[in-house]
């Protein structure tokens, strides 16, 4: 395994968001090549232009539901947002100012996991949700992605383990607790970022390391990342010192 090398991302933009925005959490692209983002603590969801920066609209959850949400995926016509006890709301996109029904559906896997990472793998049609803590001490404290195959059923997902000593490599960090994921669209690669190590990491759907490093840029409080099909790495920041902002990089894989 490499470590991740910071050449291979030049920075090429960056937006600092508007006041409502400032608890900006995860990251998810649209087809027409927007981003949703999401609260942290309501289930609100903005969409964003990442080449201009512009908020394009807002809408909610109807009832304004109050959770701990820390990630957002599209599945389809569907969008999860996904709150760290695993519990996961799909509901179809709507309008400004609109609040859209949804259907909440309980993993059961409050008591084995903190959550704050979620894709979709749109070639297995599945949810990824990636452990951030392991709640268990007795368990291996590996990288842990939970594989939920669509439509969600308690009895099937599958697991991936990562050895925690693979994923840090020559890293000096102590640990790595993901804050959120994507799927590379050109490798079909994880890419996982963790806030408190301010470190990325790519990994196969296997679970092998392919590289390993700290992010690019300055980042006080990286909460979400996601990949466009044009090559940009989007790497947004919660509010912490300075504003929220999205910050835009050229990739490659």
């Amino acid at each position: 395994m490499a470590d991740a090398n910071p050449d291979k991302v030049v920075e090429v933009a960056k937006w600092i968001m508007p006041p409502q925005l400032r608890e900006i959490s995860g990251l998810a692209l649209t087809s027409r090549g927007t981003v949703l983002t999401h609260d942290d603590n309501a289930g609100r969801i903005s969409e964003i232009d990442p080449k201009t920066g512009i908020l394009l609209k807002s809408f909610s959850l109807i009832g304004n539901q109050k959770e701990d949400f820390e990630a957002i995926a599209i599945a389809g016509d569907d969008i999860y947002l996904m709150a760290s006890d695993g519990k996961l709301f799909r509901f179809r996109e709507g309008a400004d100012g609109q609040q859209v029904q949804f259907i909440m559906f309980d993993t059961g896997l409050r008591k084995q996991c903190e959550f704050e990472s979620l894709a979709y793998e749109a070639d297995s049609t599945r949810l990824l949700m990636v452990c951030k803590r392991i709640l268990d001490k007795q368990a291996p404290q590996d990288l842990v992605i939970y594989h939920m195959p669509l439509p969600l059923n308690r009895a099937t997902f599958t697991i991936v383990r990562v050895p925690l000593h693979q994923l840090i490599g020559s890293n000096k960090w102590k640990n790595f607790r993901p804050s959120d994921m994507t799927i590379d669209p050109f490798t079909r690669n994880y890419v996982i970022i963790a806030s408190h190590e301010k470190g990325l990491a790519v990994v196969t759907p296997d679970g092998d390391v392919v590289r390993s490093g700290p992010l690019p840029g300055d980042h006080r409080q990286p909460e979400g990342v996601a990949i466009t099909k044009d090559s940009l790495l989007l790497i947004s920041d919660e509010a912490n010192v300075m504003p929220a902002a999205i910050t835009l990089y050229r990739w490659r894989p």
